[in-house]
């Protein structure tokens, strides 16, 4: 079953974003970025489109940067 989306400006994004907070900081130990790799792999997957990142959230802008 697709994720539902909306539309922000000329995107179409899903409705609920993926929070990176937990893959980088604040919920225990941090795993290897290829294993963080994986996860944002199987949102992606999933079909997810839209990221909710910020620079508090440890190096979760750099993850994706990365990524």
């Amino acid at each position: 079953m697709p994720l539902h989306t909306k539309k922000i400006g000329n995107d179409e994004v899903t409705a609920i974003g993926f929070g990176l907070m937990g893959l980088s900081a604040f919920y225990g130990d941090i795993e290897s970025d290829e294993e963080r790799f994986k996860v944002l792999d199987a949102a992606v997957e999933m079909g997810c489109t839209n990221w909710d990142s910020a620079d508090i959230y440890g190096d979760s802008e750099e993850l994706v940067g990365k990524w």
